[in-house]
């Protein structure tokens, strides 16, 4: 986590496979119908199920969230709530208080990230762009990328779903006295899902323009016990989420799990860990499909055998094992921290 130790992991990314039944998470929407419909990949002449990486990010960040909470981590007030302006209002306040009316890359820019950083575990982990326009008391942008990226879950097989039919009941009464009901088509589906995300260690705490003015300031705005806590809280996130995976519509369409969740995770020690899905494309009697791909944890393997000084990768085959393996990185994080 010291940008100086050439020792510490850098980057972290996990392939993995679930089993999710009976849910109807991350719909499109009914199109003016009364049919909601599920998202969907179309490859070739089939449909696949899909769930999307923006949800779940989502969810993720609701964990960092409470967890950055209960272990009394930075946040700004609105960012306890997720807003979708992030840091807006506080940049807003620190320009205000340094008599800035517009936002210059070299002389601002490093000030202004370093304080968002420091002040909210958000804005660092999950990225921000702030655009102040004509009417605020302050022009220009700033932006900040995330901390980590999630591909979509995409099923390894077409996708397989069932349309029910419920009903609506409102408060208007008709014409005769009766309560009035909408009737609409809800849509359930089961798959097992092949997903990707990947943790760019290093750059939680970076301060990103920096380098606009090395003289005034570090390349880190926070110190590396601070970094690490906020490292290993965002992996705790996502072992959570993995484990009791969150996403929109689960009021009355909770998923079932079947203890289904394998996968494998590769640590580096220089540039962005490597991830192999656990889906593959292929042409097959000349249409394109989507398979399950079952050897992407030996392709994993033998990328990290090429360097074992550089890259480190442990599997899991059950929630009991993910637990037991991202519990050992976060000892180990903290390890060599303390070396």
């Amino acid at each position: 986590m010291n940008g100086a130790n050439q020792n510490m992991w850098r980057s972290l990314a996990m392939s993995f496979r679930i089993e999710l039944a009976f849910h109807a998470a991350n719909n499109e929407g009914a199109g003016g119908t009364n049919v909601t419909e599920p998202r969907r990949i179309t490859v070739g002449d089939k449909e696949y199920d899909g769930i999307s990486g923006e949800i779940i990010r989502r969810h993720i960040l609701e964990n960092f969230v409470k967890l950055c909470q209960q272990n009394g981590i930075p946040l700004h007030d609105r960012c306890k709530g997720l807003v979708p302006d992030r840091g807006r209002n506080a940049l807003i306040s620190w320009a205000q208080s340094q008599n800035i009316r517009r936002l210059e890359p070299e002389n601002h820019y490093p000030n202004a990230t370093a304080q968002l950083i420091k002040n909210c575990a958000l804005c660092d982990v999950g990225g921000y762009l702030i655009a102040l326009e004509r009417g605020d008391p302050v022009q220009g942008v700033l932006k900040r990328d995330s901390c980590f990226e999630v591909g979509w879950l995409i099923s390894e097989h077409p996708a397989i779903v069932d349309y029910t039919q419920h009903s609506a009941y409102t408060t208007q009464i008709d014409k005769e006295g009766r309560l009035q009901h909408n009737l609409f088509v809800q849509n359930m589906r089961i798959g097992i899902y092949g997903g990707v995300l990947r943790i760019d260690l290093d750059r939680i705490g970076r301060n990103d323009w920096w380098w606009l003015n090395p003289n005034d300031f570090k390349e880190y705005a926070l110190s590396p016990q601070d970094r690490l806590k906020r490292a290993c809280l965002l992996l705790e996130a996502i072992k959570k989420w993995l484990l009791s995976p969150s996403f929109a519509k689960q009021t009355g369409w909770l998923q079932h799990q079947s203890g289904l969740l394998e996968g494998s995770i590769v640590l580096s020690k220089d540039g962005a860990a490597p991830f192999v899905s656990p889906i593959r494309f292929e042409i097959e009697d000349g249409k394109p499909i989507i398979k399950r791909n079952e050897n992407y944890r030996s392709i994993l393997q033998d990328i990290t055998d090429q360097d074992t000084n550089h890259y480190k990768k442990c599997d899991f085959n059950s929630p009991k094992e993910l637990i037991e393996k991202i519990n050992e990185i976060l000892r180990e994080l903290r390890c060599q921290e303390n070396e």
